[in-house]
C-alpha cells in the first residue's frame, strides 16, 4: 500500500498521538537488517543463523497520519491475532482491510454502524512491536521525516531469516 514502508526490512513503533481534529499520528523507526547472520540461543535450543534487525543511526523515520479517525486500537504485537485481520489488502506494513474482528468489536460497542454508514475504511499498521487497527474516513498519509532515530531507546530484539 506504501512503497516507503514496504521497502524497509521492518518498522519499530516509536510514538502515537491524536489531535483534537481526529488525526492519529504514528511515528515509526526503520529496523535495518544486519550484514552477518548470527545464531540465536533460546533455552537449550540453537536457532538460525538469522540476521539481527535493529534501529541504527541510518534508520529512517516516518510519520503515518490517519485523518478523520473514528476509532483505533493498539495491540502489543506479541498478542496480535492474525485471524482477527483475515481479510488483508495490499501492503506488508500498511494495508486496508475489508473486515476484521476489530471492526466487529467497534460496531458492537458503539453507534458507528448507525451513524457512520458511508466512507469508513479500515486500516492495519503492522510494526515489529505493535499492531494498530484504525477506522477512518480518509486514507492514511506517509511522510518521510528528516530527523533520525533516538538510539538511546531500548527496542525489541528481532531477527530476519532472509
Amino acid at each position: 500500500m506504501n512503497p516507503v514502508l514496504d521497502a524497509a526490512s521492518t518498522w519499530f513503533f516509536d510514538s502515537l498521538s491524536q489531535s483534537l481534529d481526529g488525526t492519529l499520528a504514528v511515528r515509526l523507526v526503520e529496523g535495518i537488517k544486519g550484514a552477518e547472520r548470527e545464531y540465536l540461543e533460546v533455552d537449550d535450543t540453537r536457532l538460525g543463523p538469522y540476521f539481527p534487525v535493529s534501529v541504527q543511526a541510518g534508520s529512517q523515520c516516518v510519520l503515518v497520519s490517519f485523518p478523520a479517525v473514528i476509532a483505533f486500537v493498539v495491540v502489543d504485537e506479541s498478542f496480535a491475532d492474525e485471524d482477527a485481520s483475515a481479510q488483508m489488502g495490499e501492503g506488508r506494513v500498511l494495508a486496508e482491510l475489508e473486515d476484521s474482528a476489530f471492526r466487529s468489536f467497534a460496531a458492537a460497542g458503539t453507534t458507528i454502524e448507525q451513524l457512520a454508514t458511508e466512507g469508513v475504511a479500515e486500516f492495519v499498521l503492522r510494526c515489529e512491536d505493535r499492531v494498530i487497527h484504525v477506522l477512518a474516513r480518509e486514507r492514511p498519509r506517509v511522510h518521510l521525516l528528516q530527523d533520525g532515530p533516538d538510539l538511546s531507546v531500548a527496542r525489541t530484539q528481532t531477527w530476519s531469516a532472509s
